[in-house]
């Protein structure tokens, strides 16, 4: 009978040998630690019996086969080193140095660190806004016909779809878009690796996504950075792909990541649609059980395992920590909201009760001591610009002079600093931009909320280094 773990029943059969290691990891198969668990018998290194992280032949292929079956695709890749790995190697492998993309504008950072190592030009298409609480969505398909007739030429298109919020695009009408264009939809689907037909919300991939990378460990039982692709690419894409992820993925892989991984695609091929049903309803029990709570708003968008809180004029970081102090751990908070990731399984009505229960006590205490910040709405960082440029091109922002302003200053300069706040990990302002009125209010208010920011080596000074003035063309 075919195995349906092949990775993890090689790994067992390694283990129960009890071999001696003279051999890296360094622990020397646990032996040198103490007193810790002994996953560390499983961390092992491309030894016989284990197969080549980047040309597999045996376990490796066999998982990946059974991946690839899951989501119809005409091959899936492992991804041990995160996501990030899989954003870079998607661009690369439709890509050479130079070549105009498009791009959303409210994408992960490692998109935009993709761009600039590997020497690509952008355009960035800005999201829609839902009218209710001004959060950031998706690209519109006009939006993208309007980046495609603007500046012609480009020969990708990279959205995010679902949003950290749990909002997904339009993907069959972008896809129709692309299609016409003769050009490929890459699509950063971290946060839908659970997608699919149990579910009950489709896959970018299904929809006709070029490729899409999903972070397993994001929403599937899977060990931080355990990700992978699903791609329909032309034999030339792929060629590059593999040597991208060759590139960019380390020659160490850890095989407790790809076992787990291995176990993550197990998981979810086990769901039916009937248990994914009474799943999402006792999720929906809870929502309307939070949201009944006097102040309280919960709310999702598409993703129904992803909640949204705010409470009366608390801000999210107010009501995070709030929660925190109660034993409970939200994902992360911004603005006005705290988004809260739950478990994809059946939350039963002792669960439900008791976590509403430490709920409850946070707002109590967060009354009793906590003063209302300033509620403060998420607003669009390019105002009503869709479609828009870099001020400079990366790759010639290091031979440009420079100097530190004081951030109301820097108002229509070039921007040689990316500022993001994290999480989510969507940058506020980008190197190469003219910065905006509208970025320096958010970025102020970051600082005032304490928000915590990468980027930026005087921000907490007030100043934020741009383009010497009289040196910009």
């Amino acid at each position: 009978m075919k195995s349906q773990l092949p990775i993890i029943e090689a790994l067992k059969r390694h283990v129960e040998r009890k071999a001696t290691s003279w051999h890296v990891p360094g622990h020397k198969n646990g032996s040198l630690v103490l007193g810790l668990p002994d996953f560390f018998e499983w961390d092992k290194t491309e030894l016989a019996g284990l197969d080549d992280f980047h040309h597999p032949t045996e376990a490796i292929l066999e998982a990946k086969a059974l991946l690839r079956e899951i989501y119809d695709s005409e091959d899936s890749h492992f991804l041990i080193n995160g996501s990030t790995s899989g954003n870079w190697a998607m661009l690369a492998a439709v890509t050479k140095r130079g070549d105009r993309v498009y791009v959303q504008r409210n994408s992960h950072k490692s998109i935009f660190n993709a761009l600039e190592w590997l020497g690509l030009s952008p355009i960035f298409m800005s999201p829609e806004y839902d009218e209710e609480t001004q959060i950031a969505g998706n690209v519109s398909r006009e939006t993208l016909k309007e980046a495609l007739t603007s500046y012609p030429g480009g020969v990708a298109v990279f959205l995010t779809s679902p949003s950290y919020y749990g909002e997904t695009a339009a993907i069959e009408e972008i896809v129709a878009v692309t299609a016409r264009y003769k050009i490929p939809l890459l699509v950063d689907e971290a946060h839908g690796a659970h997608f699919g037909e149990a579910v009950g919300i489709r896959s970018a991939f299904e929809q006709g996504a070029t490729a899409v990378v999903q972070s397993a460990h994001k929403t599937l039982p899977a060990l931080t950075m355990g990700a992978w692709i699903h791609e329909r690419l032309t034999d030339l894409q792929r060629r590059k792909l593999h040597h991208a992820l060759q590139s960019f993925q380390t020659s160490s892989p850890s095989y407790l990541i790809m076992a787990s991984l291995d176990y993550a695609r197990y998981y979810r091929q086990q769901w039916t649609i009937d248990e994914m049903e009474e799943v999402r309803n006792s999720h929906q029990l809870f929502k309307d059980e939070l949201d009944g709570l006097e102040g309280m708003h919960a709310f999702t968008f598409d993703d129904w395992s992803r909640v949204i809180l705010s409470y009366e004029d608390y801000s999210g970081e107010q009501l995070l920590d709030a929660l925190a102090n109660e034993k409970i751990d939200a994902e992360f908070a911004l603005a006005s909201f705290v988004v809260c990731i739950l478990p994809l399984h059946k939350l039963s009505e002792t669960v439900r009760t008791q976590w509403l229960r430490q709920v409850k006590d946070a707002i109590e205490k967060l009354k009793m001591k906590g003063i209302p910040s300033k509620r403060y709405i998420e607003q669009s960082i390019m105002g009503k610009i869709k479609v828009s440029s870099l001020a400079c091109p990366l790759d010639q922002l290091e031979e440009r002079e420079y100097r530190n302003l004081p951030l109301r200053e820097t108002i229509g300069q070039i921007a040689l600093e990316t500022i993001i706040p994290y999480p989510p990990g969507i940058p506020v302002l980008l190197r190469g931009e003219r910065v905006t009125k509208e970025q320096i209010v958010c970025i102020e208010h970051h600082i005032a909320a304490s928000v915590h920011l990468q980027g930026g080596e005087s921000l907490q000074e007030g100043t934020l280094r741009v383009i010497e003035e009289g040196f910009v063309e």
